[in-house]
């Protein structure tokens, strides 16, 4: 069953009905709560109450989040606390603090499937993260007042395309690119494309004029950018193209340096690229050394193809169509198996796609062994825990209580007795031999 829709505000990992009630709920609760009040250093009591709270009928999700938080202060390794946390944090729309839970999880967590199943969802997490950080910054643009960041602070603006509608996705592949080459300098801090898009996508919800046209230094301002990349692509031509591009300071909203204005065929577009972004450090004042403009001259790709296609899937990926961004991105590393950028956004896309159906049902369904022992011990209302590790001598007792439990009392008929040895100096540790018989039944 599919619980998310990327495209709609309701993204939050899902109890709901696909995840069953735990049976006895209030029952269990009242024990859990009784037992971690009893034993209030207990980190499992605790653990457990949380995830119980996570469980319940209805979910009381604040609840939870304080006993799993508080039982991780306890003991940063439990993975299973770790992860009904992220769960809890993500169901509360607090996406920061689900992302640091699950990779909690994933570095503490021991079951493949579940951690599966968070890798992929921590895809849907990204997005979902910049919407809500998109719509904090633009509710707060009006009370904090709209001041502008250093000149170091880049924002680049997808490139405004006007032509055949077949080739306007490249006004992303372009703005990509750039972002990647200006990005190989460390004395420039560079807005990642896709909070860019997250921010505009928000603004243009909330009616907000002057975002894609123009300088966007409105939105720069929020970003808390001091400059602005952008520029436009024509097609003057079957096969011709002008391209012009500028850098625009938010603080003057006046436009820095001389730009970069050339006509060039398009086959020559990825050539281009790299004349806009040398002309954008050089408007900036900054000069590059020479591994750095090496950097910047390596080209992704060489295929026209491979990048029209990667362009469509970067637009599909910003309009929330995962299915369509990882079949475009997929198209691109056929045409040119060499494209690590296309090939790293398909592996992107796909595990978004896997994640938007990750529900917490199919996370439970996929723990194993001990996690899956704390979780049904939470249901069940006991503190028990799979995560104790068993001696030898409680092994031996479940298998062949008599005789293992004479092993090593040494008063059951019958048993073999554990054989002495010599006593060692003062400063060695007294060991001892123990021979368990276990009979076969």
């Amino acid at each position: 069953m599919r619980m998310f829709q990327l495209a709609v505000v309701a993204g939050a990992l899902s109890v709901g009905a696909c995840a069953p009630a735990i049976s006895g709920s209030g029952d269990n609760i009242t024990r859990l709560e009784r037992t971690s009040s009893q034993n209030p250093k207990s980190e499992r009591a605790l653990r457990n109450l949380g995830i119980a709270y996570y469980k319940a009928t209805p979910p009381r999700y604040q609840d939870a989040r304080k006993a799993l938080t508080n039982a991780i202060e306890m003991d940063h390794r439990d993975g299973v606390a770790a992860l009904y946390l992220g769960m809890t944090a993500e169901a509360l729309n607090d996406f920061a603090s689900a992302r640091s839970a699950y990779e909690a999880y994933l570095a503490s967590g021991t079951s493949r499937g579940a951690k599966n199943d968070i890798r992929n969802r921590l895809a849907v997490i990204t997005r979902r993260e910049n919407e809500e950080r998109a719509k904090a910054q633009v509710a707060a643009e009006i009370e904090r007042g709209r001041i502008s960041g250093p000149s170091t602070t880049v924002a680049v603006m997808p490139f405004t395309f006007r032509g055949a509608d077949s080739l306007k996705p490249i006004e992303r592949g372009m703005a990509e690119l750039v972002v990647t080459d200006l990005a190989r300098s460390r004395r420039l801090t560079v807005v990642e494309r896709a909070q860019l898009q997250a921010l505009m996508d928000e603004m243009s919800r909330q009616n907000k004029l002057g975002v894609a046209a123009g300088t966007g230094v409105q939105l720069g301002k929020i970003l808390q950018a001091g400059s602005i990349v952008g520029g436009q692509i024509s097609q003057i031509g079957p096969n011709q193209l002008n391209t012009s591009s500028n850098v625009t300071s938010v603080r003057t909203s006046q436009v820095v340096g001389n730009g970069l204005n050339t006509q060039n065929s398009i086959d020559d577009l990825l050539n281009i690229e790299k004349s806009i972004v040398r002309q954008v450090f050089t408007d900036l004042g900054i000069q590059l050394t020479t591994a750095e403009l090496n950097a910047i001259d390596e080209r992704p790709t060489r295929s026209m193809a491979a990048f029209i296609s990667y362009s469509r899937g970067l637009e599909a990926e910003d309009q929330g169509r995962y299915d369509a961004a990882a079949r475009e991105f997929q198209t691109a590393v056929r045409i040119d198996p060499g494209f690590g950028s296309a090939r790293q956004k398909s592996q992107e896309a796909q595990a978004a796609v896997n994640g938007a159906s990750v529900t917490s049902s199919t996370v439970e369904s996929k723990l194993t062994g001990a996690e899956k022992a704390a979780v049904d011990n939470s249901s069940a209302g006991v503190v028990a825990s799979g995560t104790t590790t068993t001696s030898a001598v409680s092994v031996a007792n479940g298998l062949n209580p008599s005789t293992a439990n004479g092993a090593t009392q040494g008063t059951a008929s019958g048993a073999v007795q554990p054989t002495q040895v010599a006593q060692p100096q003062a400063q060695a540790p007294v060991t001892a031999k123990v021979t368990i018989v276990i009979k076969q039944p």
